[in-house]
């Protein structure tokens, strides 16, 4: 009887070890990054945060050019252009794109002022 016990702990010793080291062999799991890129004709928002009124720096109709920061110390680059098509409120400016492909997270800038661009939610298209 007391062998059998002791068969019993054996296996379940070996099973379980068995087990974790399974779970062990898996390693990190691929992830997948998708860059949302907006091209010509498409709708973007401008974020204006400073202490001037966004009416003041911005006119509808003007064009501004997008830069994209890059690099270790944050060299920047013209990658295109947007035209601003309405402002919607005191920090935020809706515009479309011009040229170049537009990334979450760029920038367009003008001597006076600066804005950070954000693509619209998939559900607000």
């Amino acid at each position: 009887m007391k062998k059998i016990g002791l068969m019993f702990t054996f296996i379940f010793v070996l099973s379980f070890a068995g087990l974790m080291s399974g779970c062990t062999t898996l390693g990190a799991q691929p992830q997948i990054k998708a860059d949302v890129v907006m091209k010509a004709e498409e709708t973007v928002r401008l974020f204006h945060k400073g202490n001037v009124k966004t009416e003041t720096e911005f006119c509808v109709g003007e064009t501004v050019p997008v830069y994209r920061h890059f690099g270790r110390y944050l060299q920047s680059r013209e990658i295109g252009k947007v035209k601003i098509v309405k402002i919607l409120d005191e920090h935020y400016l809706e515009a479309v794109v011009v040229e170049g492909e537009i990334r979450d997270g760029d920038v367009a800038k003008k001597s006076s002022a600066t804005c950070l661009i954000q693509l619209p939610a998939s559900n607000e298209k």
